[in-house]
Protein backbone atom coordinates (compact mmCIF):
# COMPACT_ATOMS: atom_id res chain seq x y z
CA UNK A 1 0.00 0.00 0.00
CA UNK A 2 1.42 3.37 -1.03
CA UNK A 3 1.46 6.49 1.05
CA UNK A 4 -1.31 8.50 -0.66
CA UNK A 5 -3.79 5.65 -0.70
CA UNK A 6 -2.96 4.93 2.91
CA UNK A 7 -3.35 8.55 4.04
CA UNK A 8 -6.73 8.88 2.37
CA UNK A 9 -7.89 5.80 4.25
CA UNK A 10 -6.79 7.36 7.55
CA UNK A 11 -8.69 10.59 7.15
CA UNK A 12 -7.64 13.95 8.59
CA UNK A 13 -8.52 13.04 12.19
CA UNK A 14 -5.83 10.37 12.27
CA UNK A 15 -3.21 12.87 11.16
CA UNK A 16 -4.15 15.61 13.59
CA UNK A 17 -1.72 14.53 16.32
CA UNK A 18 1.95 14.26 15.28
CA UNK A 19 5.32 13.37 16.75
CA UNK A 20 8.08 15.98 16.54
CA UNK A 21 11.82 15.61 16.96
CA UNK A 22 12.28 19.31 17.71
CA UNK A 23 10.64 21.57 20.26
CA UNK A 24 10.61 24.74 18.15
CA UNK A 25 7.45 25.81 16.30
CA UNK A 26 7.51 28.08 13.28
CA UNK A 27 3.74 28.59 13.26
CA UNK A 28 3.18 26.67 10.04
CA UNK A 29 0.09 24.57 9.46
CA UNK A 30 1.51 21.05 9.34
CA UNK A 31 -1.76 19.29 8.57
CA UNK A 32 -1.18 17.32 5.35
CA UNK A 33 -3.25 18.44 2.33
CA UNK A 34 -6.03 16.28 0.95
CA UNK A 35 -4.49 13.23 -0.71
CA UNK A 36 -5.40 12.16 -4.20
CA UNK A 37 -4.39 9.00 -6.05
CA UNK A 38 -1.13 9.33 -7.94
CA UNK A 39 0.32 6.78 -10.30
CA UNK A 40 3.86 8.00 -9.50
CA UNK A 41 3.69 7.64 -5.72
CA UNK A 42 7.06 6.99 -4.03
CA UNK A 43 7.54 4.03 -1.74
CA UNK A 44 10.31 2.76 0.50
CA UNK A 45 13.82 2.04 -0.73
CA UNK A 46 13.73 -0.70 -3.32
CA UNK A 47 10.99 0.76 -5.54
CA UNK A 48 7.20 0.94 -5.55
CA UNK A 49 6.87 -2.76 -6.22
CA UNK A 50 8.44 -3.59 -2.85
CA UNK A 51 5.48 -3.44 -0.48
CA UNK A 52 6.45 -6.27 1.90
CA UNK A 53 8.39 -6.29 5.17
CA UNK A 54 12.08 -5.36 5.19
CA UNK A 55 14.25 -8.33 4.21
CA UNK A 56 17.55 -9.31 5.82
CA UNK A 57 20.59 -10.74 4.08
CA UNK A 58 21.45 -12.72 7.22
CA UNK A 59 18.51 -13.61 9.46
CA UNK A 60 20.85 -14.69 12.27
CA UNK A 61 22.73 -11.42 12.67
CA UNK A 62 21.96 -9.48 15.83
CA UNK A 63 22.70 -6.06 14.32
CA UNK A 64 22.84 -4.17 11.04
CA UNK A 65 26.26 -2.53 10.61
CA UNK A 66 27.75 0.20 8.41
CA UNK A 67 31.13 1.91 8.37
CA UNK A 68 30.67 5.60 7.62
CA UNK A 69 32.69 7.07 4.76
CA UNK A 70 32.44 10.61 6.10
CA UNK A 71 33.97 10.17 9.56
CA UNK A 72 35.77 7.41 11.48
CA UNK A 73 32.67 5.76 12.87
CA UNK A 74 30.94 2.39 12.71
CA UNK A 75 27.21 2.21 13.41
CA UNK A 76 25.53 -0.96 14.71
CA UNK A 77 21.72 -0.90 14.66
CA UNK A 78 19.81 -3.28 16.94
CA UNK A 79 17.49 -4.99 17.38
CA UNK A 80 16.69 -5.59 13.74
CA UNK A 81 13.26 -6.89 14.59
CA UNK A 82 10.86 -6.52 17.50
CA UNK A 83 7.18 -6.98 18.30
CA UNK A 84 4.93 -4.32 19.76
CA UNK A 85 2.45 -5.16 22.50
CA UNK A 86 -0.44 -4.64 20.08
CA UNK A 87 0.82 -7.18 17.54
CA UNK A 88 2.92 -5.08 15.19
CA UNK A 89 6.19 -6.44 13.82
CA UNK A 90 8.92 -3.88 13.25
CA UNK A 91 11.85 -4.78 10.99
CA UNK A 92 14.70 -2.37 10.27
CA UNK A 93 18.23 -2.32 8.88
CA UNK A 94 20.75 0.02 7.34
CA UNK A 95 20.12 0.53 3.63
CA UNK A 96 23.21 2.67 2.93
CA UNK A 97 26.18 4.09 4.74
CA UNK A 98 27.05 7.78 4.94
CA UNK A 99 28.96 9.31 2.03
CA UNK A 100 29.79 12.82 0.88
CA UNK A 101 26.51 12.80 -1.04
CA UNK A 102 24.07 11.48 1.54
CA UNK A 103 23.86 10.39 5.20
CA UNK A 104 23.47 6.84 6.43
CA UNK A 105 19.97 5.53 5.76
CA UNK A 106 17.74 3.08 7.57
CA UNK A 107 14.84 1.26 5.92
CA UNK A 108 12.05 -0.05 8.15
CA UNK A 109 8.67 -1.75 7.96
CA UNK A 110 5.68 -2.11 10.25
CA UNK A 111 3.47 -5.14 9.62
CA UNK A 112 0.16 -5.95 11.26
CA UNK A 113 0.87 -9.48 12.51
CA UNK A 114 -2.62 -9.85 13.95
CA UNK A 115 -5.41 -11.72 12.18
CA UNK A 116 -7.64 -8.66 12.53
CA UNK A 117 -7.55 -4.99 11.54
CA UNK A 118 -5.74 -2.93 14.14
CA UNK A 119 -4.72 0.65 14.96
CA UNK A 120 -1.08 1.02 16.02
CA UNK A 121 0.22 3.75 18.31
CA UNK A 122 3.44 5.03 16.71
CA UNK A 123 4.59 7.46 19.40
CA UNK A 124 6.76 4.79 21.10
CA UNK A 125 7.39 2.61 18.05
CA UNK A 126 10.75 3.65 16.62
CA UNK A 127 11.53 4.38 13.87
CA UNK A 128 7.86 5.16 13.07
CA UNK A 129 7.78 7.22 16.25
CA UNK A 130 10.35 8.56 18.71
CA UNK A 131 12.56 9.98 15.98
CA UNK A 132 15.05 11.64 18.31
CA UNK A 133 17.50 9.63 20.39
CA UNK A 134 18.19 9.98 24.09
CA UNK A 135 21.52 11.49 25.12
CA UNK A 136 24.37 9.15 24.14
CA UNK A 137 26.18 7.22 26.85
CA UNK A 138 29.36 5.09 26.80
CA UNK A 139 29.06 1.44 25.81
CA UNK A 140 28.61 -0.40 29.07
CA UNK A 141 28.51 2.90 30.97
CA UNK A 142 26.00 4.90 32.97
CA UNK A 143 22.93 5.91 30.98
CA UNK A 144 22.44 8.99 33.12
CA UNK A 145 26.00 10.23 33.29
CA UNK A 146 25.16 13.69 31.98
CA UNK A 147 28.28 14.05 29.85
CA UNK A 148 26.29 14.93 26.73
CA UNK A 149 23.21 17.02 25.96
CA UNK A 150 20.55 17.08 23.25
CA UNK A 151 23.11 18.70 20.93
CA UNK A 152 24.91 15.35 20.59
CA UNK A 153 21.78 13.28 19.93
CA UNK A 154 20.90 11.52 16.68
CA UNK A 155 17.75 12.12 14.65
CA UNK A 156 15.96 9.77 12.26
CA UNK A 157 14.63 11.96 9.45
CA UNK A 158 11.96 10.46 7.15
CA UNK A 159 12.98 10.74 3.50
CA UNK A 160 10.80 11.06 0.42
CA UNK A 161 10.90 7.23 0.25
CA UNK A 162 8.36 6.83 3.04
CA UNK A 163 4.75 5.64 3.08
CA UNK A 164 3.82 8.26 5.69
CA UNK A 165 5.79 11.22 4.29
CA UNK A 166 6.78 12.39 0.82
CA UNK A 167 8.90 15.42 1.76
CA UNK A 168 12.61 15.61 1.07
CA UNK A 169 14.57 15.39 4.32
CA UNK A 170 15.81 18.79 5.60
CA UNK A 171 19.46 17.82 6.05
CA UNK A 172 22.88 19.25 5.36
CA UNK A 173 26.52 18.40 5.92
CA UNK A 174 28.45 20.61 8.33
CA UNK A 175 32.07 21.69 8.07
CA UNK A 176 33.26 18.72 10.14
CA UNK A 177 31.75 16.22 7.72
CA UNK A 178 28.73 15.32 9.88
CA UNK A 179 25.27 15.14 8.37
CA UNK A 180 22.73 17.14 10.42
CA UNK A 181 19.11 18.15 10.51
CA UNK A 182 18.62 21.51 8.79
CA UNK A 183 14.87 22.08 9.15
CA UNK A 184 12.68 23.01 12.07
CA UNK A 185 10.24 20.16 12.42
CA UNK A 186 9.68 16.62 11.15
CA UNK A 187 6.25 15.09 11.60
CA UNK A 188 4.71 11.66 11.23
CA UNK A 189 1.20 10.56 12.25
CA UNK A 190 0.77 9.22 15.76
CA UNK A 191 -1.37 6.25 14.71
CA UNK A 192 -1.85 4.00 11.72
CA UNK A 193 -4.62 1.47 11.04
CA UNK A 194 -3.66 -1.64 9.10
CA UNK A 195 -5.44 -4.69 7.79
CA UNK A 196 -4.12 -8.14 8.78
CA UNK A 197 -0.74 -8.64 7.09
CA UNK A 198 -0.68 -5.06 5.78
CA UNK A 199 2.70 -3.30 5.77
CA UNK A 200 3.93 0.28 5.79
CA UNK A 201 7.55 1.03 4.95
CA UNK A 202 9.77 3.99 5.53
CA UNK A 203 13.28 5.22 4.88
CA UNK A 204 15.17 7.47 7.31
CA UNK A 205 18.32 9.56 7.17
CA UNK A 206 20.49 9.12 10.28
CA UNK A 207 21.78 12.59 11.15
CA UNK A 208 22.85 14.73 14.08
CA UNK A 209 20.80 17.37 15.83
CA UNK A 210 20.52 20.76 14.15
CA UNK A 211 22.05 22.50 17.18
CA UNK A 212 25.01 20.13 17.40
CA UNK A 213 27.35 21.78 14.89
CA UNK A 214 30.88 21.64 16.26
CA UNK A 215 30.09 19.01 18.91
CA UNK A 216 31.21 16.05 16.78
CA UNK A 217 29.67 12.61 16.86
CA UNK A 218 30.49 10.98 20.23
CA UNK A 219 31.13 7.27 20.40
CA UNK A 220 28.66 5.38 22.55
CA UNK A 221 25.05 4.25 22.46
CA UNK A 222 22.13 6.25 21.09
CA UNK A 223 18.79 4.88 22.27
CA UNK A 224 15.42 5.53 20.70
CA UNK A 225 13.24 4.60 23.65
CA UNK A 226 10.00 2.72 23.26
CA UNK A 227 8.28 3.04 26.63
CA UNK A 228 9.04 0.37 29.21
CA UNK A 229 10.48 -2.03 26.66
CA UNK A 230 14.03 -2.27 25.37
CA UNK A 231 15.06 0.56 23.07
CA UNK A 232 16.14 0.58 19.46
CA UNK A 233 19.85 1.38 19.62
CA UNK A 234 22.59 2.71 17.40
CA UNK A 235 26.00 1.96 18.89
CA UNK A 236 28.85 4.05 17.48
CA UNK A 237 32.58 3.40 17.79
CA UNK A 238 35.81 4.32 16.02
CA UNK A 239 36.11 2.11 12.96
CA UNK A 240 39.91 2.12 12.88
CA UNK A 241 40.44 2.00 16.65
CA UNK A 242 37.63 0.05 18.35
CA UNK A 243 39.77 -0.93 21.34
CA UNK A 244 39.79 0.48 24.88
CA UNK A 245 40.66 4.16 25.26
CA UNK A 246 42.99 3.77 28.25
CA UNK A 247 45.85 1.38 28.89
CA UNK A 248 45.70 -1.21 31.67
CA UNK A 249 47.83 -0.85 34.81
CA UNK A 250 48.91 -4.45 34.12
CA UNK A 251 50.05 -3.67 30.58
CA UNK A 252 53.06 -5.76 29.55
CA UNK A 253 52.62 -8.39 32.24
CA UNK A 254 52.46 -12.09 31.40
CA UNK A 255 50.03 -14.37 33.23
CA UNK A 256 49.23 -18.07 32.86
CA UNK A 257 46.01 -19.37 31.38
CA UNK A 258 43.27 -20.35 33.77
CA UNK A 259 42.73 -24.11 34.24
CA UNK A 260 39.31 -24.06 32.57
CA UNK A 261 39.84 -21.59 29.72
CA UNK A 262 42.91 -22.00 27.52
CA UNK A 263 42.06 -19.38 24.90
CA UNK A 264 41.75 -16.01 26.69
CA UNK A 265 42.05 -12.43 25.46
CA UNK A 266 43.25 -10.32 28.40
CA UNK A 267 42.32 -6.69 28.87
CA UNK A 268 45.92 -5.76 29.68
CA UNK A 269 46.99 -7.14 26.27
CA UNK A 270 44.34 -5.17 24.35
CA UNK A 271 45.26 -2.22 22.16
CA UNK A 272 43.44 0.28 19.96
CA UNK A 273 42.76 -2.39 17.32
CA UNK A 274 41.13 -4.90 19.73
CA UNK A 275 37.40 -5.16 18.89
CA UNK A 276 36.25 -7.10 21.99
CA UNK A 277 37.47 -6.93 25.57
CA UNK A 278 36.45 -7.11 29.24
CA UNK A 279 36.80 -3.67 30.83
CA UNK A 280 36.97 -3.48 34.66
CA UNK A 281 35.56 -0.46 36.48
CA UNK A 282 38.79 -0.43 38.49
CA UNK A 283 42.01 -2.44 38.47
CA UNK A 284 42.90 -1.84 42.14
CA UNK A 285 40.65 -1.34 45.15
CA UNK A 286 40.37 -2.05 48.88
CA UNK A 287 38.18 -4.77 50.36
CA UNK A 288 35.21 -4.77 50.67
CA UNK A 289 34.73 -3.72 47.07
CA UNK A 290 32.31 -3.54 44.18
CA UNK A 291 33.88 -4.06 40.76
CA UNK A 292 32.03 -4.11 37.45
CA UNK A 293 33.49 -6.13 34.59
CA UNK A 294 31.96 -5.22 31.23
CA UNK A 295 32.42 -7.21 28.06
CA UNK A 296 32.35 -4.84 25.07
CA UNK A 297 31.69 -6.14 21.56
CA UNK A 298 32.84 -3.75 18.84
CA UNK A 299 33.28 -6.48 16.27
CA UNK A 300 30.94 -7.28 13.40
CA UNK A 301 29.83 -10.62 14.82
CA UNK A 302 27.85 -11.87 17.79
CA UNK A 303 29.80 -13.57 20.56
CA UNK A 304 28.54 -16.50 22.64
CA UNK A 305 28.02 -18.46 24.92
CA UNK A 306 28.93 -16.34 27.87
CA UNK A 307 29.24 -17.17 31.55
CA UNK A 308 31.47 -15.49 34.12
CA UNK A 309 34.04 -17.03 36.49
CA UNK A 310 36.25 -15.59 39.22
CA UNK A 311 39.84 -16.75 39.77
CA UNK A 312 42.65 -15.86 42.15
CA UNK A 313 46.34 -15.92 41.20
CA UNK A 314 48.55 -17.60 43.80
CA UNK A 315 52.19 -18.64 43.23
CA UNK A 316 51.85 -18.36 39.45
CA UNK A 317 48.65 -20.38 39.22
CA UNK A 318 44.98 -19.45 38.86
CA UNK A 319 42.48 -20.99 41.30
CA UNK A 320 38.78 -21.07 40.48
CA UNK A 321 36.72 -19.33 43.16
CA UNK A 322 33.29 -19.60 41.53
CA UNK A 323 30.53 -19.66 40.57
CA UNK A 324 30.40 -23.44 40.43
CA UNK A 325 26.93 -23.61 38.85
CA UNK A 326 25.89 -21.85 35.63
CA UNK A 327 22.62 -21.78 33.77
CA UNK A 328 22.41 -23.91 30.64
CA UNK A 329 21.25 -21.10 28.34
CA UNK A 330 23.56 -19.75 25.65
CA UNK A 331 23.94 -16.01 26.19
CA UNK A 332 24.80 -13.80 23.23
CA UNK A 333 26.31 -10.33 22.95
CA UNK A 334 25.71 -8.81 19.53
CA UNK A 335 27.77 -6.16 17.71
CA UNK A 336 27.64 -2.86 19.55
CA UNK A 337 26.32 -4.51 22.72
CA UNK A 338 27.80 -5.10 26.17
CA UNK A 339 27.33 -7.43 29.11
CA UNK A 340 28.27 -6.46 32.68
CA UNK A 341 29.08 -8.78 35.58
CA UNK A 342 29.20 -7.12 39.00
CA UNK A 343 31.44 -8.55 41.72
CA UNK A 344 30.84 -7.74 45.38
CA UNK A 345 33.94 -8.87 47.26
CA UNK A 346 34.18 -9.13 51.04
CA UNK A 347 37.05 -9.98 53.35
CA UNK A 348 34.61 -11.63 55.78
CA UNK A 349 31.07 -12.91 55.40
CA UNK A 350 29.32 -11.72 52.24
CA UNK A 351 26.25 -9.52 52.24
CA UNK A 352 23.45 -10.14 49.69
CA UNK A 353 23.55 -7.54 46.90
CA UNK A 354 20.85 -7.12 44.26
CA UNK A 355 22.04 -7.79 40.72
CA UNK A 356 25.54 -8.78 41.79
CA UNK A 357 27.58 -11.88 42.56
CA UNK A 358 28.78 -11.95 46.16
CA UNK A 359 31.96 -13.64 47.31
CA UNK A 360 32.91 -13.60 50.96
CA UNK A 361 36.20 -14.53 52.61
CA UNK A 362 38.43 -13.14 49.87
CA UNK A 363 41.96 -12.24 50.90
CA UNK A 364 44.15 -9.62 49.33
CA UNK A 365 45.70 -10.49 46.00
CA UNK A 366 45.16 -10.52 42.27
CA UNK A 367 41.88 -11.79 40.83
CA UNK A 368 40.55 -12.27 37.31
CA UNK A 369 37.01 -12.17 35.95
CA UNK A 370 36.75 -14.41 32.89
CA UNK A 371 33.80 -14.14 30.49
CA UNK A 372 32.75 -16.72 27.94
CA UNK A 373 32.78 -14.22 25.08
CA UNK A 374 35.52 -13.31 22.65
CA UNK A 375 36.61 -12.39 19.15
CA UNK A 376 38.93 -15.07 17.76
CA UNK A 377 39.17 -16.43 21.33
CA UNK A 378 36.71 -18.40 23.42
CA UNK A 379 37.03 -16.15 26.46
CA UNK A 380 37.94 -12.62 27.52
CA UNK A 381 39.21 -11.53 30.92
CA UNK A 382 40.42 -8.67 33.07
CA UNK A 383 42.37 -8.55 36.32
CA UNK A 384 41.88 -6.57 39.50
CA UNK A 385 44.02 -6.29 42.62
CA UNK A 386 42.00 -6.49 45.82
CA UNK A 387 43.83 -4.98 48.78
CA UNK A 388 43.10 -6.62 52.13
CA UNK A 389 44.29 -9.03 54.80
CA UNK A 390 44.84 -12.72 54.26
CA UNK A 391 41.90 -14.98 55.11
CA UNK A 392 42.23 -17.27 58.14
CA UNK A 393 40.79 -20.76 57.74
CA UNK A 394 38.06 -21.62 60.24
CA UNK A 395 35.66 -24.60 60.35
CA UNK A 396 31.96 -24.27 59.50
CA UNK A 397 29.70 -22.91 62.24
CA UNK A 398 28.00 -26.29 62.79
CA UNK A 399 31.24 -28.20 63.41
CA UNK A 400 32.06 -29.48 66.92
CA UNK A 401 35.37 -31.14 67.72
CA UNK A 402 36.91 -33.43 70.33
CA UNK A 403 40.65 -34.06 70.62
CA UNK A 404 42.19 -37.33 71.78
CA UNK A 405 45.96 -37.39 71.56
CA UNK A 406 46.95 -36.55 67.96
CA UNK A 407 43.44 -37.25 66.59
CA UNK A 408 40.62 -34.71 66.22
CA UNK A 409 37.08 -36.01 65.74
CA UNK A 410 34.68 -33.53 64.10
CA UNK A 411 30.91 -33.80 63.91
CA UNK A 412 28.79 -31.66 61.58
CA UNK A 413 25.07 -31.37 60.96
CA UNK A 414 23.64 -33.60 58.25
CA UNK A 415 20.61 -33.01 56.05
CA UNK A 416 17.60 -35.08 57.12
CA UNK A 417 16.43 -35.81 53.58
CA UNK A 418 17.90 -36.02 50.10
CA UNK A 419 19.56 -38.40 47.69
CA UNK A 420 22.96 -38.07 49.39
CA UNK A 421 21.85 -37.49 52.99
CA UNK A 422 23.26 -40.83 54.18
CA UNK A 423 26.01 -40.53 56.80
CA UNK A 424 29.66 -40.79 55.79
CA UNK A 425 33.03 -40.35 57.44
CA UNK A 426 36.11 -38.56 56.14
CA UNK A 427 39.43 -39.64 57.66
CA UNK A 428 42.47 -37.51 56.79
CA UNK A 429 46.15 -37.93 57.55
CA UNK A 430 49.31 -36.19 56.48
CA UNK A 431 51.13 -37.48 53.38
CA UNK A 432 54.16 -36.65 51.24
CA UNK A 433 52.53 -35.66 47.91
CA UNK A 434 49.31 -34.23 46.53
CA UNK A 435 47.35 -34.60 43.31
CA UNK A 436 45.80 -31.14 43.55
CA UNK A 437 46.04 -28.01 45.66
CA UNK A 438 43.48 -25.62 47.11
CA UNK A 439 43.61 -22.14 48.60
CA UNK A 440 41.70 -20.70 51.54
CA UNK A 441 39.31 -18.70 49.37
CA UNK A 442 38.13 -21.92 47.73
CA UNK A 443 37.56 -23.69 51.04
CA UNK A 444 34.90 -21.18 52.00
CA UNK A 445 32.70 -22.20 49.04
CA UNK A 446 29.86 -24.62 49.77
CA UNK A 447 31.28 -27.45 47.66
CA UNK A 448 34.48 -27.46 49.78
CA UNK A 449 32.83 -27.49 53.22
CA UNK A 450 33.94 -31.07 53.91
CA UNK A 451 37.56 -30.37 53.07
CA UNK A 452 37.34 -27.11 55.03
CA UNK A 453 36.38 -29.01 58.19
CA UNK A 454 39.22 -31.45 57.59
CA UNK A 455 41.99 -28.89 57.06
CA UNK A 456 40.82 -26.37 59.66
CA UNK A 457 41.71 -28.79 62.48
CA UNK A 458 45.19 -29.82 61.29
CA UNK A 459 47.11 -27.79 63.84
CA UNK A 460 50.59 -28.59 65.10
CA UNK A 461 50.56 -31.92 66.87
CA UNK A 462 47.53 -33.23 64.97
CA UNK A 463 48.18 -36.21 62.72
CA UNK A 464 44.65 -37.41 62.06
CA UNK A 465 41.28 -35.70 61.56
CA UNK A 466 38.00 -37.65 61.39
CA UNK A 467 34.91 -35.79 60.16
CA UNK A 468 31.43 -37.27 60.54
CA UNK A 469 29.33 -35.75 57.77
CA UNK A 470 26.95 -36.71 54.97
CA UNK A 471 27.62 -38.60 51.75
CA UNK A 472 27.34 -35.61 49.40
CA UNK A 473 29.78 -33.49 51.42
CA UNK A 474 32.27 -36.37 51.62
CA UNK A 475 32.06 -37.19 47.92
CA UNK A 476 32.83 -33.59 47.00
CA UNK A 477 36.20 -34.16 48.68
CA UNK A 478 37.20 -37.50 47.12
CA UNK A 479 34.96 -37.59 44.02
CA UNK A 480 31.84 -39.61 43.26
CA UNK A 481 33.73 -42.59 41.83
CA UNK A 482 36.67 -42.63 44.23
CA UNK A 483 37.37 -43.25 47.90
CA UNK A 484 40.67 -41.39 48.30
CA UNK A 485 41.96 -37.88 47.52
CA UNK A 486 45.40 -36.33 48.13
CA UNK A 487 45.20 -32.57 48.49
CA UNK A 488 47.82 -29.89 49.04
CA UNK A 489 47.13 -26.82 51.18
CA UNK A 490 49.39 -24.11 52.58
CA UNK A 491 52.57 -26.04 51.81
CA UNK A 492 51.40 -29.35 53.32
CA UNK A 493 49.85 -32.47 51.78
CA UNK A 494 46.95 -34.52 53.13
CA UNK A 495 45.23 -37.78 52.21
CA UNK A 496 41.48 -38.09 52.82
CA UNK A 497 39.53 -41.35 52.69
CA UNK A 498 35.77 -41.74 52.75
CA UNK A 499 33.76 -44.44 54.50
CA UNK A 500 30.23 -44.46 53.08
CA UNK A 501 29.00 -47.18 55.45
CA UNK A 502 29.08 -44.99 58.51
Amino acid sequence: MRRRTFAAALGTSALAGCSSVLTTDDGRDDTPPEDTPNENEKGATGGNENDGPVEFEDERSAASIVDLETIDRTYALSPRRYRTEDGGEIRLRFAETATENHPARIVASLENANDYENTFELRWTPPFGRLGSDHPYPMGGDRGGGEYTYRQTLVLVPTENHDLSDAEPPIERDGDGHWRLAGDRIRLPETVRLDPGEVVRGEYAVVGHADGTGSGRPTGVYEFSRGQRDAVRIAAWNTDEPGPAAASRFEGESVPSTPREDSIAWFHDADASTPTFVRPSTERTDLPAEVEFTFVNRSRESTKCGHWNLYKLVDGRWYHIGPYVHTADCRIVGPGATKTWTLHAFGGESVPCDGATEFGHLGGGRYAAVAGYGHETDHSAAMVKLVGDAVALEPTADATAETSGTTVTVTTARPEEGEHASPATLTATRTDDAESTVITEQLYRQRYRGLRNVLAFFDDGVDRVVVHTDERTAERVVGYDSDVARVGYDGESYEAQVDRRS
